[in-house]
């Protein structure tokens, strides 16, 4: 676990690169007295765009190389990046910055940040949401420490005074050459878990072990018992904890052909829309808009850092606890729509503090929707892909960073245009914030409809029904021919036996061997066979 979170500290550096926008503006077009004119800001959309598309490729890959070679790529690629970016700053070469950062940076930053994710997922089965959280936590982590080094590094007041202390280039290498040596370091720790490994030892078990067996003795990761001995106070074992509901094993490609998949990739693209163009902007916004020091913008970057983690980590914690990503998800897209939606009234206004906590709002959820996105994804389609599935999901998120991104760019230079002045600066950003407020509301709709109990998922459609929503209550509502109907308890238990008696049949009939004999059953073939466990 620490080793994750150091190395996923090193990929979100990436989120301070908001402190970059105006120093490389400056160094490649000359000073302007630090107004942001919205280009070098396209590089953090390139790397965004090629971070995912990169996971989303090799994430297959990736879980059969393990993930000790795929960190040791991904250090590899996002120390080149930076060696190029330095170049290309050094040479006042944008396309060079484009390639170095945008390209390979991207794909290192991709695969650094999901090879963690697999094992994490098989070492901690029962936290889930809690285990990637707290790696993700060092995105948070990242761009509060990078945001002021960078800064110390270039000089705070570099984009208005010209004034350096080692300057841009050299900041590249320094940052560069500590993130290489420090994801090289830890990814020789990480290792995907023994076949069988069941989870923790149950601190029962453990006690007891201590307590009646010799020192030396080794457990049986399946059973949780001593090798040697397998036998311990009936008493002392806890019974096997029946599995949980949404507990569903599918490969990826059942996973991207189903409805579910793609409903949970629209509704994360409204979840992450809001914050991941915020924080490409945050340093400029706060002077440019809010009037604050270069020193302050430093400050904020860091601060949405901080909640950037904390979302990562409270709101998995909180998906575990509750044992449901789907409400926190629903709440989490219904108050950024709040906060959103008030965002131009604030800035029209002048009001620095209701500007700024809106912004943190929405950074928190932001980084919470990020948090609890590769449990909710291992719960849905199967803890065994959840590095693939992760990596195609991270496309939303690329789509959010580069389709927003440059939709963002370009409406932000055209309202500059039409409002040059510095007193007019909140209208630069209002349209914008507008439009983002469309596809957090559609995500927020979206999230009522995912079906996340397996019955949802299996239950046969009775005709002409349109939909099926699970309500708050755990009640099934269906709605057939303009009607709606909630199901009760016995009601739908009925359609659910009938469903698995059918299955059965149909099970045995397709494995009956040619001299006609059924082929035994296996456990767990039968669909929803993760839920049988807890209803039959």
């Amino acid at each position: 676990m620490p080793a994750s979170f150091l190395i996923e500290t090193c990929c979100g550096s990436i989120y301070a690169w908001s402190g970059y926008n105006l120093p490389i503006e400056a160094k490649l077009y000359g000073l302007n007295g630090g107004i942001d004119r919205a280009i070098v800001v396209n590089v953090f959309y390139v790397a965004v765009c090629v971070f995912a598309i990169t996971a989303a490729i090799l994430g297959p890959w990736l879980e059969r190389i393990g993930p000790l070679k795929s960190e040791q790529l991904a250090a590899t690629l996002f120390f080149v990046g930076n060696l190029l970016t330095a170049l290309g700053a050094y040479c006042n070469s944008l396309t060079c910055i484009y390639i170095g950062y945008g390209i390979f940076s991207g794909a290192g930053i991709g695969i650094g940040s999901v090879a963690p994710i697999g094992p994490l997922q098989t070492w901690f089965p029962e936290s889930r949401g809690s285990a990637a959280g707290l790696a993700l936590c060092g995105y948070g982590a990242g761009s509060i420490v990078a945001s002021y080094v960078q800064a110390e590094l270039i000089g705070r007041d570099y984009p208005k005074t010209g004034q350096t202390d080692l300057g841009i280039p050299l900041t590249f290498v320094i940052l560069g050459s500590a993130y290489f040596v420090i994801m090289c370091l830890f990814s020789l720790v990480l290792r995907m878990p023994p076949p069988g490994y069941a989870g923790p030892i149950p601190s029962m078990v453990r006690h007891h072990t201590q307590r009646g067996v010799p020192n030396g003795k080794k457990f049986d990761r399946t059973t949780r018992l001593p090798i040697e001995s397998k036998q311990l106070d009936s008493a002392l074992v806890p019974a096997p904890q029946p599995a949980r509901p949404e507990c569903v094993e599918m490969t990826l490609v059942e996973s991207l052909k189903s409805i579910q998949f793609w409903m949970i990739y629209f509704m994360f693209i409204g979840a992450v829309l809001a914050g991941l163009l915020i924080l490409s902007k945050i340093q400029t916004i706060i002077q440019n808009q809010l009037g604050g020091s270069p020193q302050d913008a430093v400050k904020m970057n860091a601060v949405l850092g901080g909640l950037n983690l904390l979302g990562r980590l409270l709101l998995p914690l909180s998906s575990d606890l509750l044992k449901t990503h789907k409400l926190i998800y629903g709440i989490s897209l219904a108050v950024q729509a709040v906060c959103v939606g008030f965002l131009p009234t604030a800035l029209h206004a002048g009001n620095y503090s209701g500007t700024l906590a809106c912004i943190f709002i929405i950074c928190f959820f932001y980084g919470g929707s990020l948090g609890m996105m590769p449990a909710f994804l291992a719960d849905q389609f199967g803890a065994s892909i959840v590095g693939a599935t992760y990596g195609v999901m991270l496309t939303a998120w690329a789509l959010a960073g580069v389709g927003g991104g440059f939709i963002f760019s370009a409406v932000y230079n055209q309202q500059h245009a039409k409002y040059p002045s510095l007193d007019m600066a909140y209208m630069w950003y209002e349209v914008n914030f507008r439009w983002i407020l469309g596809p957090i509301v559609l995500g927020f709709f979206i999230t009522l409809f995912i079906p996340t109990n397996v019955r949802d998922v299996k239950l046969p459609r009775v005709p002409g029904e349109l939909f099926r929503l699970r309500l708050i209550n755990d009640r099934l509502f269906r709605f057939t021919k303009w009607r709606g109907h909630i199901l009760t308890r016995e009601e739908e238990e009925t359609e659910w036996q009938a469903y698995l008696k059918n299955s059965k049949i149909a099970e045995k009939e397709s494995e009956t061997h040619p001299n006609g004999v059924a082929a035994p059953a296996k456990s767990g073939d039968l669909p929803g066979s993760c839920e049988l466990n807890s209803v039959v």
